[in-house]
């Protein structure tokens, strides 16, 4: 018996930097940031608001400062990465919509989430016949070369992929069907 053969095509990817799916990472470090901004805004302001200069004060100050940009900042990352999950979501919708023919096979945005952060898999049927799948892949990173500098931040490519795998019965309009899938030049989109 033929071993099976499963074939892979890219519906799209991107990197940790578009989404990373835990937009509050680094708060600590921009709470940071921000309190140092809010010290020297506050030393400014000594200069002309002597109600700043008490050390409780200058700390309220501070502290205020440091939470409300801090938070703007994260809403604004949730934002652009909820945004960014949504453009992403029609792009798979659309693939899986011309691959199946059927509306009720799509994805919502929080069922593509799921399935990138858990790695998971989405079996799709065409006609009736199994075979299609949907799937999280991440890209396998090149060899670190030891002589590099560490980064301290790596930036990661997930891929999402249409694996195609012939049913153990094996039909000719599978064959036909994967030829297709794999060969049609308005499949390989991609997301910007």
């Amino acid at each position: 018996m033929p071993t099976q053969r499963t074939e892979t095509r890219e519906v799209c990817s991107f990197t940790s930097k578009q989404w990373s799916g835990r937009p509050a990472d680094g708060a600590g470090a921009t709470f940071g940031g921000f309190s140092v901004i809010g010290f020297v805004l506050c030393l400014l302001l000594m200069t002309f608001t002597p109600a700043l200069r008490d050390v409780g004060a200058t700390m309220l100050f501070v502290a205020v400062f440091a939470t409300t940009f801090t938070v703007l900042a994260l809403l604004a990352k949730n934002s652009a990465e909820r945004a960014f999950l949504q453009r992403l979501t029609g792009t798979v919708n659309e693939v899986i919509l011309e691959l199946t023919a059927d509306r009720t096979t799509q994805i919502s945005p929080d069922g593509l989430r799921s399935l990138i952060v858990n790695r998971g898999r989405l079996p799709l049927m065409v006609n009736g016949v199994s075979g299609l799948q949907l799937k999280v892949a991440p890209l396998r990173s090149p060899k670190p070369n030891p002589n590099a500098k560490p980064t301290t931040e790596a930036v990661t490519t997930t891929r999402i992929v249409i694996a195609a795998t012939p049913p153990d019965y094996g039909i000719s309009s599978f064959d036909r069907l994967l030829e297709t899938a794999t060969t049609d030049p308005g499949f390989n989109s991609a997301t910007s």
